[in-house]
């Protein structure tokens, strides 16, 4: 397809010959231009064989001037912008992510590493400043150990209600997804609720396989559910079994001390109860290793 260059439509305009000169000079001004035009070893006559496509660019460039966020874009494709070179003495125009295309590009990557959840996704891509007011030099000590992949444990994050557990939870699954693991992030009693639910829709739910084998699983507000036998010795005692037979890692965060919740997971006083509540608060604290979140 010509361009209108091509056709020579104003060729004898003396007033649009003027104009284009002064545009060229400005062009060739551009630090950017002039790095393209070194790079492909051209000169200014390249710059007047493919002006308009300059001009186009040049245009894309202004857009993004003094830009703060995409929430100021007004692009079709917001998040990205022009990109030109020289490939073999043609002027190559591509679109490439921004800044915050970028950003976004890198969040789309980690939450499609994030293969079950039923939490929001501000949750699961909380960054270093989410945490910034419960971190100190034991628990930096603590999270750099096991992101460093030298732990075989999980974490059993506990403190009060508020204190920041989840978000704690929340900034290791980030970091994990961006090393290529792949995670489930559940919100416990939420979680029972909706499977419970599919159970009498759809008569099963792969998700309990999916909690079974990602790589890394967060359960959240362990304890906080509505105990029952089929949640705690189906579910639950089945998942962790599972995962710890088959040394996958397992976070937890709960309000409750181990002393707290050999009470709520007991839910008869027999002899047979006492061995499966002990058995499944061992294979938790075995799995894991326990941080104190303090308010």
């Amino acid at each position: 397809m010509q361009s209108l260059q091509d056709l020579h439509l104003f060729d004898d305009d003396q007033n649009f010959q003027k104009q284009k000169e002064e545009s060229i000079n400005e062009l060739i001004k551009d630090p950017y231009i002039m790095k393209v035009l070194s790079d492909g070893q051209v000169g200014r006559d390249f710059i007047e064989e493919n002006w308009v496509e300059f001009l186009d660019f040049q245009e894309d460039m202004q857009k993004c001037k003094d830009c703060r966020g995409l929430y100021q874009c007004h692009k079709v494709s917001k998040g990205m912008k022009q990109a030109v070179h020289v490939e073999n003495h043609h002027l190559k125009t591509i679109l490439v992510p921004c800044k915050y295309g970028k950003e976004i590009l890198e969040k789309q990557n980690i939450l499609s590493h994030i293969t079950v959840s039923n939490v929001s996704d501000d949750l699961l891509l909380s960054d270093l400043k989410s945490i910034k007011d419960i971190m100190n030099k034991e628990l930096a000590s603590t999270i750099d150990h096991f992101l460093s992949n030298t732990s075989k444990k999980g974490l059993f994050i506990c403190g009060p209600s508020g204190c920041g557990k989840s978000t704690l939870a929340g900034f290791l699954t980030r970091s994990l997804a961006k090393q290529g693991y792949h995670l489930g992030y559940v919100h416990f009693p939420t979680y029972l609720i909706d499977l419970k639910n599919s159970f009498s829709e759809f008569g099963n739910d792969n998700n309990i396989e999916e909690l079974r084998n990602v790589d890394y699983l967060v359960i959240d507000d362990l304890g906080g559910e509505n105990v029952t036998s089929w949640s705690r010795d189906e579910v639950l005692a089945a998942v962790l079994t599972y995962r710890n037979q088959n040394k996958k890692i397992t976070l937890f965060t709960s309000q409750y001390t181990q002393d707290d919740l050999i009470k709520i997971y007991t839910l008869k006083k027999d002899a047979r109860e006492k061995i499966k509540v002990e058995r499944l608060l061992n294979t938790i604290f075995t799995m894991s290793m326990p941080i104190m979140i303090k308010q």
